[in-house]
């Protein structure tokens, strides 16, 4: 492997997104990520032997292991090039927060200059969404449609036609309402050829942050948003995550401001939350509904109402035949409020 400088910097308090962090930069002679025993499991490829069972492992760095929790690993590659995939811990950017960025050049500056401001698709994105038609794919697809971003493209994949086919019927006359470019894909049926600089990615795999990064266009924002374990490792192709400018992020849970964001959005009328309800059910079908969403045989959101007891699962297709006042009340087979005050009155009877 030729001569590469790696240069990690621990960063106290790291916010998702560039937010002025505080920055410690570590330098030493000849020492490399193997020695800092928070990075040594996120690249394993070059790394020394571990110490030996019962012996002290002497690259133990608890202290800066402390600065290193949510923080950047900066690559800079002198331009130069690794030459081969690196195998790298991916799911520690969802649960640990672990960020990567690089340069080609040789200034560790210039990589700070690849972090976003958020997480949001940009104006003239290309975005594809991998299990946009599963509960959480067809919610990042409704609120990719519904954004009002300029110029914006979605590809949402899936393996399951008969799910594409219900994310479909939510979503394909919305994005002719806002002017986006929408294509729903079995990738196993049409092969995805494009280059894509958003990506959400709904499925806990480490090969598709692989693919997505073979797939990525200059300036990619990769969020892994599915929970692929900490434990998991995945080679990837780091020449072509550096080259691209590529950024990958993910997050276990979301901040305040987050949430006031997309309430402000579902306020003003931008964000339709319901177009992701499939079924609703009372305590009576909870169960029933867990076992739904895990057999995969509803695509979409549930709503459990406490307060309605007895009320099994029900899909909103069986309304028109057990509630058909409720029925009437749905907007084109969206749930609407005026149909949930229905429901309430009529299961509750």
């Amino acid at each position: 492997m030729k001569r590469i400088l790696f240069l990690i910097a621990g960063l106290l308090a790291l916010p998702l997104f560039a937010d002025k962090p505080n920055v410690i930069v570590i330098m030493a002679d000849d020492m490399g990520w193997e020695c800092v025993s928070a990075y040594r499991d996120l690249i394993t490829q070059y790394n020394y032997p571990k110490a030996k069972p019962g012996e002290k492992d002497h690259y133990s760095t608890p202290h800066i292991d402390k600065l290193a929790a949510n923080g950047i690993i900066n690559i800079v590659l002198g331009s130069e090039t690794i030459g081969e995939e690196v195998l790298v811990g991916v799911g520690r950017t969802h649960y640990g927060m672990t960020r990567w960025i690089g340069t080609t050049g040789t200034s560790a500056a210039e990589s700070y200059k690849n972090i976003p401001a958020t997480g949001e698709a940009r104006p003239d994105d290309n975005a594809l969404i991998v299990g946009a038609a599963g509960p959480m794919g067809q919610m990042h697809t409704i609120r990719l449609v519904s954004s009002g971003i300029e110029n914006l493209s979605v590809v949402g994949t899936d393996f399951d036609d008969n799910r594409l086919a219900s994310l479909g019927e939510k979503v394909n006359t919305l994005a002719e309402e806002r002017g986006v470019s929408l294509s729903l894909v079995n990738p196993q049926e049409t092969p995805i050829t494009d280059k894509f600089s958003y990506f959400a990615i709904m499925a806990p795999v480490g090969a598709v942050v692989a693919q997505a990064v073979k797939d990525s266009a200059d300036g990619a924002l990769i969020n892994i948003f599915a929970g692929i374990p900490a434990s998991v490792k995945q080679e990837i192709d780091l020449d072509t995550y550096i080259a691209n400018r590529c950024f990958m992020f993910g997050t276990s849970g979301s901040r305040l401001s987050d949430m006031k964001v997309v309430l402000e959005k579902v306020l003003s009328g931008q964000l339709n939350t319901d177009r992701s309800v499939d079924a609703v059910s009372g305590m009576a079908g909870a169960i029933d509904g867990i076992r739904a969403v895990e057999a995969r045989s509803l695509a979409g959101k549930i709503i459990v109402y406490p307060q309605l007891k007895e009320l099994p699962l029900t899909p909103l297709s069986e309304l028109v035949r057990k509630y058909p006042s409720v029925a009437e009340k749905l907007d084109a087979g969206i749930w609407t409020k005026e149909a949930e005050k229905e429901l309430l009155k009529v299961a509750a009877a």
